[in-house]
């Protein structure tokens, strides 16, 4: 049987002459392709002109994205076929006579109309903005669905069950045109009506059967080094059955009980291989090879937003949570994904759409039914999380080393840093809440000399609650990374106070709903972590403040869940640098630097806290 790649690739087809294309097309104004390295480019901007491993990935591109907005299989099939028609998987053809162009052969028309929220907004969830970025081939892939929402809508309007017949009309002639007896007449309408009689309705059954064809995906998980990683911890959750009314089948918003694999990687770093049907989703789930010590953790809620730093581009806020910028487009309600505020707060989830990165209470319900978790436990136990569409056989998005139907996941540690972690002995304790025992999987390193001694405490009193012990300590276990501070727990309104002279380098949103306030105490740095917000004024107005020993910077703040419930704790989490670099040249919070995710001078502060004078 073919695959839907061998139906749908398209051949390069004719050039415009020089005397046909127009001055307002893109065949004039942008003759030539200039693309970054890495992009997904046509070799010309002629229809088809792209090669085969491009045209795949921008197969592939669609039916990722309509199997995540739960279009049917053959709505699916339909929209790619709209795009193998208009552009032959180009992302960047262009129409000589007109200002088509793109996958979807936009208009500047359409570009102005998809920009509006009544239209993108209603349907995607986001304001698609092609506006000098038709060539992009993600926007494109956007372009090519909403439009083919729209113009089923127009075709169920005016055609009842016979839409499919005349659907890619209303693409073709516009999303407005106005199919009455004496507009389906003319020539045009006649001559779209041929070209769907002949390339568009032969190929939606065989498309629908291979898109729905059961098929099997299994996962490799490599070291940095692309070492087999072996003995790695997974679960696989996945549907239990079929869908129903011709649907991929999904797990997120399901009523229905998904499967749930537990399993460890075989010597190759290989999973277990998992049948379903096509376009089915799956979320797989890496956990801390230690997992059982932390059944009954309770620790903190890993990062379900994201605050936008200095320097940051959505592309790269996408790229670090494992998303997409039309994702966090569609979650936030963005409709210039080039103008982001320093400070601004970024949802990486919510509503319907099957996310990438599936929210951690996702995660947690299925691993509680499982394997009988604390449902705390679970951000410590979870090392990586993320959703994935089964794709079509013979598809290069899901290959590796030559092998289909295999997704490769990269992780942060070399494979040396993995046998040493092997090594390492779980160590029991007990936390400071009463009813909760739980282990971490390595001791915290001895506390070493403070950095220096007779510094102020940054309370009036020493907190009750030990921070050398469990979740509060430096280093305990925070799921992949480490814990990078001292909790100091005490009741909300606590004042905070410098703890020598310095200045104040930034104040900014931190941590569920409460601040961050890092301060330049000459030779070292401190974070003040989770104190009370402050209005966007009234943080700018911090920057550059000098402040002396004992002055009051902060109180302690209420932490906030997602969900609106006050956090049970509250504390200043408190982290310790040895050096005064600035904070605008290198930033503490680095989520590429294993295993606590900071900055290389980033220091214990137990000893120096445990040196600390209170007056």
């Amino acid at each position: 049987m073919s695959t839907i790649y061998e139906i749908l690739r398209a051949s390069k087809g004719a050039a415009y002459s020089e005397d046909k294309i127009k001055k307002y097309s893109y065949l004039h104004m942008q003759p030539k392709i200039d693309k970054p390295a890495g992009a997904l480019a046509g070799l010309s901007r002629i229809h088809g002109d792209a090669s085969p491993q491009v045209q795949d990935r921008i197969i592939d591109m669609l039916v990722e994205i309509g199997a995540r907005y739960k279009l049917p299989y053959r709505d699916i099939a339909h929209m790619l076929l709209f795009c193998k028609i208009e552009s032959g998987f180009n992302p960047d053809a262009a129409a000589g006579t007109t200002s088509a162009a793109g996958l979807g052969q936009y208009t500047k028309a359409t570009v102005e109309e998809a920009a509006k929220e009544e239209v993108s907004k209603k349907r995607l969830g986001f304001v698609l903005e092609l506006d000098g970025h038709v060539f992009d081939a993600e926007r494109g892939a956007y372009g090519i669905v909403l439009s083919y929402m729209f113009a089923k809508e127009r075709a169920i309007k005016y055609f009842g069950k016979n839409y499919e017949k005349h659907l890619y009309l209303f693409h073709h002639e516009g999303w407005y045109f106005q199919a009455t007896a004496d507009n389906m007449a003319e020539d045009r309408p006649k001559a779209v009506l041929k070209i769907i009689q002949t390339k568009i309705l032969p190929f939606l059954d065989p498309l629908e059967k291979l898109l729905s064809a059961k098929t099997n995906l299994s996962f490799k998980l490599l070291t940095k080094d692309d070492k087999p990683y072996a003995g790695q911890p997974y679960v696989a959750i996945y549907p239990a059955k079929a869908g129903t009314q011709g649907r991929p089948v999904k797990v997120q918003g399901s009523k229905d009980k998904p499967q749930v694999v537990l399993g460890k990687t075989d010597g190759n770093g290989h999973t277990s291989p998992i049948i379903a049907p096509g376009l089915s989703e799956v979320l797989f789930v890496i956990l801390h090879p230690e997992y059982k010590d932390l059944l009954q953790v309770n620790g903190n809620s890993v990062e379900e937003t994201h605050e936008v730093k200095d320097h940051e581009t959505l592309s790269k806020i996408a790229k670090d949570h494992h998303t997409t910028v039309a994702e966090l487009q569609k979650i936030n309600h963005i409709a210039n994904p080039n103008q982001l505020k320093v400070g601004q707060q970024l949802k990486l989830h919510e509503g319907e759409y099957l996310w990438r990165r599936p929210p951690m209470s996702l995660i947690g319900a299925y691993l509680q039914q499982a394997m009988n978790v604390h449902p705390a436990a679970v951000p410590a136990m979870v090392e990586h999380k993320r959703s994935h569409i089964i794709l079509p056989q013979g598809n290069q998005a899901q290959q590796h080393a030559g092998t289909e139907q295999v997704v490769a996941i990269r992780g942060g540690a070399t494979s040396d840093e993995v046998a040493q972690r092997k090594k390492e002995k779980a160590v029991k304790h007990e936390t400071v809440e009463k009813d909760i025992k739980k282990q971490v999987v390595k001791p915290p390193p001895p506390a070493g000399k403070a950095i220096k001694e007779g510094l102020l405490f940054p309370f009036e009193k020493r907190p009750s609650a030990s921070y050398h012990e469990g979740a509060l300590q430096f280093n305990s276990s925070r799921g992949a990374r480490r814990h990078a501070g001292c909790d100091l727990y005490a009741p909300v309104g606590t004042e905070v106070r410098a703890m020598a002279d310095g200045v104040i380098l930034q104040c900014y949103s931190f941590y569920w709903h409460t601040d961050a306030v890092e301060v330049d105490h000459g030779d070292f740095i401190v974070r003040y972590g989770e104190v009370a917000p402050r209005s966007a004024k009234e943080q700018q107005a911090m920057r550059g403040k000098e402040v002396k020993r004992g002055d009051v910077i902060g109180k302690v703040g209420q932490l906030i869940k997602d969900n609106g419930k006050k956090h049970k704790d509250t504390m200043l989490h408190l982290e310790l640098y040895s050096s005064n670099l600035s904070t605008a040249k290198s930033q503490l919070t680095d989520k590429k630097r294993g295993p606590f995710q900071r900055r290389a001078d980033l220091m214990d502060p137990t000893a120096t806290l445990d040196k600390c004078v209170m007056t």
